[in-house]
């Protein structure tokens, strides 16, 4: 599986149907499934080509601590993104990240990061 959905059109589009398996496996509705698979192609985009499969749990939290400070998103917006990233680690990866994140902190504290709406939205 390619970390880039870009990478081939196959694999893209496999990477795609799995990643849409898991969510429907998760309960995700099915109307911001489409939110949730933005969400990891930005999250796989901001990792700049490294394999989204190497990254460490520290790295994913540095992520996830850098898109809470920006301020950029809602905090349900937040909280989606911690959900769709959880998701590709947990569900899809089955990855040992899954173990190293402490998804619950950052989907429960996510106010925290959210506080103030950033200006011009």
């Amino acid at each position: 599986m390619s970390d880039s959905l870009a990478a081939a059109p196959g694999a893209a589009s496999r990477f795609l149907d799995n990643y849409l398996t898991c969510l429907a496996k998760a309960s995700v509705p099915e109307r911001p499934r489409r939110w949730y698979v933005k969400r990891v192609e930005d999250f796989i985009r901001a990792q700049q080509g490294r394999k989204i499969k190497a990254l460490s749990g520290a790295e994913v939290t540095e992520y996830l601590a850098r898109i809470g400070l920006e301020n950029r998103l809602a905090g349900w917006q937040f909280r989606q993104c911690v959900d769709a990233i959880r998701i590709l680690y947990c569900e899809l990866l089955a990855s040992p990240v899954c173990q190293q994140v402490a998804w619950v902190y950052w989907h429960e504290g996510a106010i925290h990061f959210v506080l103030v709406p950033a200006v011009g939205r």
